[in-house]
């Protein structure tokens, strides 16, 4: 069993059943934070699944759930859990008699996630979509970029939309029933956590400082202090150097001469803008870091993946750690009594045997089991 100190989630039991990314990486996040949990594998899943890349802290067993016991083998695990998470199209857990009716029935106090793009009803509930959709219908891929959209990754939709929505509805579950004693359903939608983002988004428009259109958001890009540049050897540099008194700092290393109180001359743009990427240029992104030091502009070095693990603040606050030969993100955000919960970027290790024993389940269920094919260990 986990440690004591395993962090605040400690005593939370989670069964995953999703694929993919949103939801592994929600479990993920409850397992770094001591939560125990089982995540369900399908026994003929093909393809890339990111899912594989956020294992850790996890128990992992496969369950067929179309054999005929693999519903009530599902059904038990549910009755031992705090929260069950997933992220079918509406209505597949129902067919197979895993909806909320059923699993809250036997488990009152069950916090039943459920991660979908689209969300549990409307129109397009039933509709296939990748994270892509999901930010088109939101408005938030319309507003991301200068000229055509700009696709930011899983990152925004997936994740931050997605993920983050789930474990915090799960929790607000969970800490609601510590007063009721009952559990509840989470309906997770990546475009309602997408639409949210936009939150300030519409009040700078209803309040004329942004027009709505895309390139023309103080932050697209377009203002000469706030974008990327190119340096000489082909890396970027990022500016943010909104205040004036950082815009000031940032004219007197890249544009000595030019005046900093016409910040805001928007008129003169795109005429600073081609001035400093013509003098990024100049410089390698080495000589900028040399030249930004000691200097307080809102600048810093755009990082490849591979150049993390040299940076001294991520280092330092082990923001990312090496494990062999492959990086992993540290837990966030962090808790003064439990600095650090992450124990192995493994999983846990144990066979499908030994997870369902945890549980409870008596041994010669287990055994039928596992001899019938409906369960067996992670691969």
């Amino acid at each position: 069993m986990r440690d004591s100190n395993a962090g605040p989630l400690e005593g939370i039991r989670v069964l995953d059943m999703s694929a993919l990314g949103p939801g592994p990486f929600a479990t993920m996040m409850f397992a770094d934070y001591g939560a125990e949990v089982i995540h369900v594998l399908r026994p003929d899943a093909s393809g890339p699944d990111p899912a594989a890349f956020l294992r850790r802290g996890k128990s992992e067993l496969v369950v067929d759930i179309r054999a005929p016991d693999g519903p009530h083998v599902i059904r038990r695990l549910a009755d031992e859990c705090d929260v069950l998470l997933e992220g079918n199209r509406p209505g597949a857990m129902e067919r197979r008699g895993l909806g909320p009716e059923v699993l809250l029935a036997r488990n009152p106090g069950l916090v039943y996630t459920r991660l979908t793009g689209w969300g549990q009803q409307g129109p397009y509930a039933q509709r296939a979509g990748h994270d892509i959709n999901y930010l088109a219908t939101s408005g938030l891929l319309g507003a991301i970029g200068t000229d055509e959209p700009v696709v930011p990754l899983a990152f925004l939709g997936d994740l931050a939309s997605g993920s983050f929505m789930a474990v915090i509805g799960t929790i607000l579950a969970l800490f609601e029933r510590q007063r009721t004693g009952d559990g509840q359903v989470v309906d997770a939608s990546i475009v309602d956590g997408a639409t949210l983002l936009l939150s300030a988004a519409f009040g700078e428009r209803a309040s004329g400082m942004w027009d709505g259109r895309r390139g023309t958001h103080l932050l697209s890009g377009t203002a000469p202090f706030y974008g990327v540049y190119e340096c000489a050897d082909g890396d970027w540099y990022s500016v943010g150097a909104i205040e004036p008194q950082f815009y000031a700092a940032l004219i007197q290393v890249v544009a000595p001469g030019e005046d900093p109180t016409a910040q805001w001359d928007t008129t003169r743009w795109p005429v600073l803008r081609r001035r400093f990427a013509a003098e990024f240029l100049n410089r390698t992104r080495p000589e900028w870091e040399a030249a930004f030091a000691g200097v307080d502009a809102c600048v810093a070095p755009v990082l490849g993946i591979d150049e993390l693990y040299h940076d001294e603040h991520l280092v330092e606050r082990r923001t990312v750690r090496r494990h062999g030969d492959r990086l992993h993100s540290g837990p966030a955000p962090r808790l003064s009594a439990h600095v650090d919960t992450i124990s192995s970027i493994e999983p846990r290790g144990l066979g499908a045997a030994q997870v369902l024993a945890e549980l409870g389940v008596p041994s010669e269920e287990i055994e039928a089991w596992i001899d019938a094919g409906v369960v067996a260990d992670a691969s």
